[in-house]
C-alpha cells in the first residue's frame, strides 16, 4: 500500500466526521502512502472543518452544490463515482456506514459504478493484505474499493504541521445531469418523520432479587405470534430470510432464489419477472447484492426496514433515520421498488444477555451469571466497536435482531438502534444505575442498580 494513490471517502454528520470514516482515515495513514486525498461531498457549512484534516499531510477534494443537496444514497454514489474517476486513484478506502443513515450502501454502489471490486468488513490492513471482522484475509490489488469497520482512532496533527488548500469542485467541474442527483435525481423519498414508539411496554419496577424468578417466569411463557392486520398488494418478491416481513403486505409472496448469483444475473430476473416489489434480508452477502442491483436497475433501495405496509395502494417502508432519533416512513418512486428488511436469526438460545457500556467492568460476573441460564452473552454497539466483544455478538440495528423468550440488559441505555433489534422478545428485564433511561420505556420490569 504505499506506493498506492489511496483515496478516502469522508462524510460529516452536524459538522463533525463520521466515526467510521475517521477510523478509516488513520487506517490510510497507517499504509505510509505518499498519496492519500481525502474527499467528501457536503454543504459549505462543514468546509473548515474538511480543510483541516490536509494538516495531516494528505490532499483534500472538496465537493458541494446546490444541485446535489437531498441526495440519496443512489443519487450520492452517482456523485461520488463520477469525482472518484476524475482523481483515478488505485484503492478507494470508506467507512461501513455513516452512523446517521447506517445503510452501509454507499462502499457497494460506488464499486458497482467504477467497476471495482469490494472487500467489506475490513478490519485493518497488513501490508496489501486486508484482514476481515471473520478473520479471512484477502489481498488488496489496484480497482478496489475497502469499507473498514471502526477499528482505529483518528491521530492529531502536528502541532507543526500546516493546512494546505483543497480543491472545491461543483457541478460544472464534474457535469452530472441534474435528474441524477439531488433530490430529483433520488428515486426514495421520506414522506413522514417521527418519534418512534414501536416496541414500547409498560415497565413494572422490581427490585435485583427478583430478577431469577422473572426468568425462570419467562421461560415457561409461550410466544404469541402477532396476527398482521392491513391492506395487502399482489405481488411481493423476496431474496434470502425475507418471507415473514413479505407476508406482511402479500399473501403469496414470491422467492427469487440468491444461490451465489451476481448482481447483473438478480437484476435480469427482476426485470424478467417484471417485479414491482423486491425485499431482501439482512444478511450482509445479501444487502451488497441489493445495494448493487439498485445501481444497476437505476432504482431505489430503503435499507434496514423495520416495518412495511401498503395505504391506499402505496408501498410504504419504514426504517429508524437520523441516527436513530427518529423513524421515517419512505417512499421508491421509481419500480421495482427495494428494499432491504430486518430479519430476525435462528437462534438456540432461550435466554439472552445483553451488556452494554455501563456494565463493562463487570463482564465477567454476567458472563459467569449467564453460564446458569444458558445464555447468550450479546452486547451493543459502543461494546463491540470497544473491541471487547466481537461484532456478531453485536445486537441493535447494524447487528443481530433477536426474539428469545427473555432478554436481560445490563447497562444499555436504550437508543433506537438497540430497541429496534430486540421488539420480539417475549420478555424484556432491564438492569441500569438510571432511572431515566430509556431502555425502561422498552421493558416488561426494570431493575435500578449500579453496575
Amino acid at each position: 500500500m504505499k506506493n498506492k494513490k489511496i483515496l478516502v471517502l469522508l462524510k460529516f454528520y452536524k459538522g463533525e466526521l463520521n466515526p467510521f470514516d475517521a477510523s478509516t482515515l488513520e487506517c490510510a495513514l497507517n499504509t505510509e502512502s505518499r498519496d492519500i486525498t481525502i474527499l467528501t461531498m457536503a454543504p459549505s457549512s462543514v468546509y473548515e472543518n474538511f480543510k483541516g484534516l490536509t494538516r495531516l499531510g494528505v490532499k483534500g477534494v472538496f465537493i458541494s452544490d446546490s444541485a446535489f443537496a437531498g441526495s440519496d444514497t443512489l443519487a450520492t454514489s452517482k456523485v461520488l463515482a463520477t469525482a472518484i474517476e476524475k482523481i483515478n486513484p488505485d484503492v478507494v478506502f470508506c467507512g461501513r456506514q455513516s452512523v446517521d443513515g447506517d445503510t452501509g450502501q454507499i462502499p457497494p454502489q460506488v464499486a458497482k459504478r467504477l467497476g471495482f471490486k469490494l472487500i467489506t468488513s475490513v478490519m485493518r490492513l497488513n501490508g496489501n493484505i486486508a484482514v476481515k471482522r471473520n478473520g479471512e484475509e484477502i489481498v488488496v490489488n489496484d480497482k478496489t474499493v475497502i469499507s473498514f469497520e471502526k477499528s482505529y482512532t483518528l491521530r492529531f496533527p502536528s502541532i507543526f504541521s500546516k493546512i494546505k488548500e483543497v480543491e472545491t469542485w461543483d457541478n460544472k467541474v464534474l457535469g452530472i445531469d441534474c435528474n441524477e442527483c439531488g433530490l430529483e435525481g433520488s428515486p426514495t423519498k421520506v414522506i413522514k418523520a417521527y418519534e418512534s414508539t414501536v416496541g414500547r411496554r409498560y415497565c413494572e419496577f422490581v427490585t435485583y432479587d427478583k430478577l431469577d424468578a422473572l426468568i425462570n417466569e419467562a421461560l415457561n411463557l409461550d410466544k404469541e405470534e402477532r396476527k398482521v392486520i392491513g391492506e395487502k398488494t399482489d405481488s411481493v418478491y423476496y431474496v434470502g430470510g425475507a418471507l415473514k416481513q413479505a407476508k406482511t403486505i402479500c399473501d403469496n409472496p414470491i422467492e427469487i432464489t440468491f444461490n451465489g448469483k451476481t448482481a447483473e444475473e438478480l437484476s435480469r430476473e427482476i426485470l424478467d419477472k417484471n417485479a414491482k416489489i423486491v425485499l431482501f434480508s439482512d444478511e450482509d452477502e445479501i444487502k451488497v447484492l441489493a445495494s448493487q442491483v439498485a445501481v444497476i436497475l437505476n432504482t431505489g433501495l430503503c435499507a434496514d426496514c423495520t416495518s412495511l405496509r401498503v395505504d391506499n395502494g402505496q408501498f410504504i417502508m419504514t426504517r429508524p433515520a437520523l441516527g436513530g432519533n427518529v423513524t421515517a416512513d419512505i417512499i421508491c418512486k421509481t419500480t421495482p421498488a427495494l428494499a432491504t428488511v430486518r430479519t430476525t436469526k435462528k437462534q438456540g438460545y432461550s435466554v439472552i444477555f445483553g451488556v452494554g457500556n455501563g456494565a463493562i467492568e463487570r463482564l465477567n460476573e454476567i458472563e459467569d451469571l449467564a453460564k446458569k441460564y444458558n445464555a447468550e452473552v450479546c452486547a451493543s454497539r459502543k461494546v463491540v466497536d470497544s473491541g471487547i466483544l466481537p461484532y456478531e455478538k453485536q445486537v441493535g440495528l447494524t447487528g443481530r435482531t433477536i426474539a428469545p423468550k427473555v432478554y436481560v440488559t445490563f447497562g444499555i441505555s436504550g437508543a433506537v438502534q438497540h430497541t429496534s433489534a430486540i421488539e420480539g422478545a417475549v420478555r424484556i428485564i432491564a438492569i441500569n444505575e438510571d432511572k431515566n433511561a430509556r431502555i425502561f420505556d422498552y421493558a416488561d420490569y426494570g431493575i435500578i442498580k449500579k453496575l
